[in-house]
């Protein structure tokens, strides 16, 4: 029952996170460029398909190599670019899912050779590494988006206190004056903030049931 409950936890935040990145690059093009979107998309997806696996050596093998292509994927031509960081996160969250496949994985040999009564090196020796790396992977990319997140808070405080003062409805484009227009855009910028510490948060919900989940199967 904990097992069920967790993996509904960890599709439902993953859904959540893509779902706030799509409507953020609608709402900030520039700042969630179709690279962190495919990223997003693609972890939803994996950890759908890694809850409903079952252990299905194919399936997981199919995460992991879809994961990682994404990953590659999701770094095409961001260097130097101001949302190379953001992107950066989520390829490397595609990358840590990829592992936790893989170790999921490896738990299969060793399960069967426990059902036999012939525990040893073969069996623990591919669990262990494989699940210590998705543990620390998941464990230094929740410590880069830490930093990030309060960087980025840091940097858009005065930003975001303008932004804050603003009120009233929205008149027509026509009679608006360009002090409006950029007010507009001020609301428009703080939604998309919004809608990305939303995915900020559920994208860590996820990636922390995963690793349990590959730690203490």
């Amino acid at each position: 029952m904990l097992h069920v409950a967790a993996m509904l936890l960890m599709i439902a935040s993953a859904i959540t996170a893509a779902a706030c990145c799509l409507v953020a690059g609608g709402v900030m093009p520039r700042a969630v460029p179709w690279q962190a979107r495919q990223s997003a998309l693609m972890m939803a997806l994996g950890m759908v398909v890694l809850g409903a696996a079952d252990g299905d050596a194919r399936l997981l093998l199919l995460v992991a190599a879809t994961a990682i292509a994404s990953a590659m994927l999701g770094v095409v031509g961001i260097r130097g670019r101001a949302h190379a960081d953001a992107c950066f996160h989520r390829a490397l969250g595609c990358v840590v899912m990829a592992v936790c496949a893989l170790a999921m994985l490896s738990a299969q040999p060793r399960a069967a050779v426990s059902a036999e009564g012939r525990l040893g090196h073969a069996g623990h020796g591919g669990l262990v590494p494989m699940s210590l790396a998705a543990g620390i992977g998941v464990a230094v990319l929740l410590g880069l988006m830490l930093v990030a997140r309060i960087r980025h808070r840091a940097g858009s405080a005065g930003v975001d206190a303008a932004a804050g003062r603003l009120s009233g409805p929205l008149r027509p484009a026509s009679e608006r004056s360009p002090a409006a227009v950029a007010d507009l855009r001020g609301r428009v910028a703080l939604r998309g903030r919004i809608l990305l510490e939303v995915e900020g948060a559920a994208m860590a919900v996820s990636l922390i049931v995963m690793a349990a989940m590959v730690l203490a199967p």
